[in-house]
């Protein structure tokens, strides 16, 4: 009994683990970067970190005083170099498959197509953009204000079908009095880590079939050409 009760509990916390959304959250808001790191409703700061106090240095100076103690003693201790001379390595050398243009095609046909499942991968759980375009000259800022409309609404021609964004919120706007950059974004990105293991299978399976494939067709070319130096020899 208590034995199910623990093997449940276990797949319990495997099924979290596996399905708990992972990610970050970076931004700029205010000429000031954040990031966090995410895992399900816990965050946890990178960047800005907070100030330590006199204890967290002092401990800190202690693990950096040990650490190099232990570095020095290690280094005093080290072995020479007891290795026989004469002593030989045998090598194993293998036959090298040579990168034709058909192979390397393949190969990155593959490669195209892990890339594009690693991006479905992922979402954007949150995207931010609010940008003014600031400046004293009038033409120069329509003229850059025009150039970010344009930009933004290529963005969902960009992320659509690769990225999957939840919801996001974008704003522009002109300010003649202003100088410097208005800029505030703000991304939250989030992955789930069994879709790593099911992109994994995907290319597992993918290229088993790819090198099955190529071994068939290996195969044919080579009895083909057997064929041929079998016919040359008859007619000779």
């Amino acid at each position: 009994m208590v034995g199910r009760i623990l093997l449940i509990i276990l797949l319990l916390l495997i099924l979290l683990i596996f399905f708990v959304p992972y990610g970050v959250d970076a931004a700029y808001e205010e000429g000031v970067f954040s990031l966090r790191v995410k895992a399900g409703p816990l965050r946890i700061r990178l960047f800005p970190k907070k100030p330590l106090t006199e204890k967290q240095l002092a401990r800190k100076k202690k693990k950096k005083e040990k650490a190099e103690a232990k570095k020095k003693a290690a280094e005093a201790e080290k072995p020479s170099d007891s290795k026989p001379k004469g002593a030989e390595e045998k090598l194993t050398v293998r036959e090298k498959r040579r990168w034709d243009a058909e192979l390397i095609l393949d190969l990155l046909r593959i490669g195209a197509r892990t890339i594009r499942r690693l991006f479905r991968s992922f979402s954007v759980d949150y995207f931010k953009l609010h940008y003014t375009v600031v400046g004293a000259d009038p033409y120069n800022v329509a003229l850059m204000y025009g150039r970010a409309c344009a930009a933004v609404q290529e963005l969902p021609a960009l992320c659509g079908g690769v990225v999957r964004v939840k919801r996001s919120d974008i704003a522009l706007g002109c300010d003649f009095t202003q100088t410097g950059l208005a800029l505030n974004t703000r991304i939250v990105l989030s992955v789930q880590l069994y879709r790593f293991v099911h992109l994994a299978v995907a290319l597992l399976v993918e290229y088993l079939i790819w090198h099955h494939k190529s071994r068939r067709s290996a195969k044919a070319a080579a009895a083909m050409e057997r064929e041929d130096d079998n016919g040359r020899q008859s007619d000779q």
